[in-house]
Protein backbone atom coordinates (compact mmCIF):
# COMPACT_ATOMS: atom_id res chain seq x y z
CA UNK A 1 0.00 0.00 0.00
CA UNK A 2 1.20 3.66 -0.97
CA UNK A 3 1.49 6.84 0.99
CA UNK A 4 0.32 9.60 -0.62
CA UNK A 5 1.39 13.24 1.08
CA UNK A 6 -1.03 15.27 2.10
CA UNK A 7 -2.49 18.66 0.38
CA UNK A 8 -1.06 21.41 2.70
CA UNK A 9 -2.27 24.94 2.05
CA UNK A 10 1.27 26.09 3.42
CA UNK A 11 1.72 30.00 2.46
CA UNK A 12 1.08 30.30 -0.54
CA UNK A 13 -0.69 34.06 -1.14
CA UNK A 14 -4.29 34.42 -1.47
CA UNK A 15 -3.73 34.78 -5.08
CA UNK A 16 -2.54 31.65 -6.12
CA UNK A 17 -5.25 29.07 -7.87
CA UNK A 18 -7.57 27.61 -5.44
CA UNK A 19 -10.18 24.29 -6.36
CA UNK A 20 -13.48 24.12 -4.01
CA UNK A 21 -15.00 20.66 -4.70
CA UNK A 22 -18.26 18.75 -3.04
CA UNK A 23 -18.97 15.38 -2.90
CA UNK A 24 -22.44 13.50 -3.22
CA UNK A 25 -22.24 10.22 -1.25
CA UNK A 26 -24.89 7.41 -0.29
CA UNK A 27 -25.58 8.79 3.25
CA UNK A 28 -23.95 10.41 5.96
CA UNK A 29 -21.62 7.84 7.50
CA UNK A 30 -18.01 8.05 7.10
CA UNK A 31 -17.80 4.43 8.20
CA UNK A 32 -20.12 2.63 5.77
CA UNK A 33 -21.16 4.97 3.26
CA UNK A 34 -20.10 6.13 -1.02
CA UNK A 35 -19.12 8.95 -2.93
CA UNK A 36 -21.02 8.85 -6.21
CA UNK A 37 -20.04 11.58 -7.66
CA UNK A 38 -17.22 14.27 -7.53
CA UNK A 39 -18.16 18.31 -8.44
CA UNK A 40 -15.26 21.05 -8.44
CA UNK A 41 -14.42 24.12 -9.97
CA UNK A 42 -11.30 26.22 -10.16
CA UNK A 43 -10.75 30.10 -8.80
CA UNK A 44 -8.37 32.37 -10.01
CA UNK A 45 -7.00 36.07 -9.53
CA UNK A 46 -9.71 37.00 -12.04
CA UNK A 47 -12.73 34.84 -10.85
CA UNK A 48 -14.12 31.36 -11.09
CA UNK A 49 -12.75 29.13 -14.36
CA UNK A 50 -16.82 28.66 -15.38
CA UNK A 51 -15.35 26.73 -19.06
CA UNK A 52 -12.73 24.18 -16.60
CA UNK A 53 -15.14 22.64 -14.20
CA UNK A 54 -15.03 18.99 -13.17
CA UNK A 55 -17.83 16.53 -12.58
CA UNK A 56 -18.12 12.66 -12.84
CA UNK A 57 -20.74 10.42 -11.54
CA UNK A 58 -18.71 7.39 -9.91
CA UNK A 59 -20.15 3.92 -11.87
CA UNK A 60 -20.35 1.39 -8.48
CA UNK A 61 -22.82 -0.99 -7.64
CA UNK A 62 -24.60 0.68 -4.26
CA UNK A 63 -27.65 0.93 -2.71
CA UNK A 64 -29.25 4.19 -3.58
CA UNK A 65 -32.43 3.51 -1.28
CA UNK A 66 -33.77 6.34 1.37
CA UNK A 67 -33.43 9.66 2.59
CA UNK A 68 -29.53 10.46 0.20
CA UNK A 69 -31.56 9.13 -3.15
CA UNK A 70 -34.13 11.81 -2.41
CA UNK A 71 -31.10 14.76 -2.00
CA UNK A 72 -28.79 13.76 -4.74
CA UNK A 73 -31.46 12.42 -6.85
CA UNK A 74 -29.21 9.95 -8.95
CA UNK A 75 -30.77 6.14 -9.88
CA UNK A 76 -28.65 3.16 -10.24
CA UNK A 77 -29.11 4.08 -14.09
CA UNK A 78 -26.60 7.28 -13.70
CA UNK A 79 -24.30 5.37 -11.77
CA UNK A 80 -23.70 2.53 -13.96
CA UNK A 81 -23.67 5.46 -17.21
CA UNK A 82 -20.68 6.89 -14.40
CA UNK A 83 -17.10 6.54 -14.90
CA UNK A 84 -15.04 3.94 -13.52
CA UNK A 85 -14.11 5.54 -9.95
CA UNK A 86 -10.64 4.44 -10.25
CA UNK A 87 -10.43 6.79 -13.52
CA UNK A 88 -12.72 9.50 -12.04
CA UNK A 89 -10.51 9.99 -9.16
CA UNK A 90 -7.26 10.50 -10.71
CA UNK A 91 -8.77 12.22 -12.88
CA UNK A 92 -9.97 14.48 -10.12
CA UNK A 93 -6.35 14.78 -8.42
CA UNK A 94 -5.25 15.84 -11.93
CA UNK A 95 -7.98 18.50 -12.17
CA UNK A 96 -6.51 20.09 -8.30
CA UNK A 97 -3.20 19.66 -8.82
CA UNK A 98 -1.15 22.54 -7.58
CA UNK A 99 -4.58 24.05 -6.25
CA UNK A 100 -5.37 25.17 -2.79
CA UNK A 101 -8.35 22.86 -1.99
CA UNK A 102 -11.24 24.02 0.48
CA UNK A 103 -15.18 22.71 0.70
CA UNK A 104 -17.81 23.19 3.03
CA UNK A 105 -18.14 21.34 6.00
CA UNK A 106 -14.90 19.78 4.50
CA UNK A 107 -13.81 17.22 7.41
CA UNK A 108 -16.83 15.08 6.01
CA UNK A 109 -15.94 15.97 2.42
CA UNK A 110 -11.64 14.62 3.87
CA UNK A 111 -12.88 11.56 5.08
CA UNK A 112 -15.21 10.32 2.47
CA UNK A 113 -12.84 10.93 -0.17
CA UNK A 114 -9.72 9.39 1.95
CA UNK A 115 -12.20 5.85 2.34
CA UNK A 116 -12.89 6.24 -1.62
CA UNK A 117 -9.54 6.77 -2.65
CA UNK A 118 -8.04 3.72 0.27
CA UNK A 119 -11.37 1.63 -1.74
CA UNK A 120 -10.61 2.18 -5.42
CA UNK A 121 -6.89 3.10 -5.74
CA UNK A 122 -5.24 1.32 -2.56
CA UNK A 123 -3.67 4.70 -1.85
CA UNK A 124 -3.27 5.98 1.66
CA UNK A 125 -4.25 9.71 1.17
CA UNK A 126 -5.34 12.99 4.10
CA UNK A 127 -5.86 15.99 2.24
CA UNK A 128 -6.60 19.18 4.77
CA UNK A 129 -9.03 21.62 2.52
CA UNK A 130 -9.54 24.27 4.03
CA UNK A 131 -13.23 24.48 5.47
CA UNK A 132 -15.57 27.42 4.30
CA UNK A 133 -17.85 26.43 6.88
CA UNK A 134 -15.40 27.87 9.50
CA UNK A 135 -14.04 30.65 7.26
CA UNK A 136 -17.27 31.91 6.60
CA UNK A 137 -18.19 32.78 10.54
CA UNK A 138 -14.38 33.61 11.46
CA UNK A 139 -14.58 36.13 8.82
CA UNK A 140 -17.84 37.53 9.52
CA UNK A 141 -18.63 36.88 12.87
CA UNK A 142 -21.43 39.74 13.72
CA UNK A 143 -23.84 36.80 11.03
CA UNK A 144 -22.80 33.77 12.89
CA UNK A 145 -24.90 33.10 14.83
CA UNK A 146 -27.90 32.97 12.47
CA UNK A 147 -25.92 31.57 9.88
CA UNK A 148 -24.11 27.90 9.61
CA UNK A 149 -25.91 26.42 6.76
CA UNK A 150 -24.25 26.97 2.90
CA UNK A 151 -28.05 28.05 2.10
CA UNK A 152 -27.48 30.28 4.90
CA UNK A 153 -24.22 32.21 3.68
CA UNK A 154 -25.45 32.01 -0.16
CA UNK A 155 -28.56 33.51 1.25
CA UNK A 156 -27.19 36.31 3.00
CA UNK A 157 -24.96 37.73 0.57
CA UNK A 158 -27.57 37.49 -2.05
CA UNK A 159 -25.72 34.87 -4.12
CA UNK A 160 -27.96 32.44 -6.58
CA UNK A 161 -29.09 28.79 -5.13
CA UNK A 162 -29.54 26.80 -7.81
CA UNK A 163 -29.33 23.20 -8.09
CA UNK A 164 -28.59 22.25 -4.91
CA UNK A 165 -27.33 18.85 -3.71
CA UNK A 166 -26.01 18.23 -7.28
CA UNK A 167 -22.09 18.06 -6.72
CA UNK A 168 -21.21 20.43 -9.30
CA UNK A 169 -23.77 23.18 -8.19
CA UNK A 170 -22.63 23.31 -4.87
CA UNK A 171 -18.94 23.36 -5.31
CA UNK A 172 -19.86 26.24 -7.90
CA UNK A 173 -21.78 27.58 -5.19
CA UNK A 174 -19.34 27.46 -2.34
CA UNK A 175 -16.77 28.85 -4.75
CA UNK A 176 -19.10 31.77 -5.26
CA UNK A 177 -19.61 32.25 -1.47
CA UNK A 178 -15.52 32.26 -1.29
CA UNK A 179 -14.99 34.95 -3.93
CA UNK A 180 -16.78 37.13 -1.34
CA UNK A 181 -14.88 35.12 1.77
CA UNK A 182 -11.43 35.88 0.22
CA UNK A 183 -12.21 39.91 -0.69
CA UNK A 184 -13.20 40.22 3.32
CA UNK A 185 -10.31 38.09 4.30
CA UNK A 186 -7.67 40.76 1.88
CA UNK A 187 -9.82 43.90 3.76
CA UNK A 188 -8.74 42.11 7.08
CA UNK A 189 -5.33 41.82 6.47
CA UNK A 190 -4.99 38.07 5.32
CA UNK A 191 -1.99 37.74 2.66
CA UNK A 192 -2.08 33.88 2.42
CA UNK A 193 -4.04 30.74 2.50
CA UNK A 194 -1.70 29.72 5.41
CA UNK A 195 -2.86 32.51 7.69
CA UNK A 196 -6.41 31.34 6.99
CA UNK A 197 -6.01 27.74 7.31
CA UNK A 198 -4.33 28.75 10.87
CA UNK A 199 -6.55 30.95 11.82
CA UNK A 200 -9.84 28.61 11.23
CA UNK A 201 -7.99 26.08 13.04
CA UNK A 202 -7.88 28.37 16.05
CA UNK A 203 -11.45 28.71 15.57
CA UNK A 204 -12.38 25.40 15.69
CA UNK A 205 -9.72 24.44 18.95
CA UNK A 206 -11.81 27.79 20.55
CA UNK A 207 -15.44 26.34 19.93
CA UNK A 208 -14.55 22.42 21.23
CA UNK A 209 -13.17 24.57 24.13
CA UNK A 210 -15.92 25.86 24.69
CA UNK A 211 -18.82 23.41 24.28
Amino acid sequence: MNQAAPLIPADQPLGHPAMVFDLETTGLDTRTDTVISIGAVRLTEQGIALGNSFYQVLDIQVDLQGESQLIHGLTQKDLDKGCDPRQALFDFFHYSQNHIWLAFHAEFDRRMLKNAVLQHLGLIIDPQPIDIAYLAPLLFPELATNHSTLDDWLQVFNLPILARHNAAADALATAELLMVLINKAQQLGFTTWGELQNACLQQRQIQRFLS
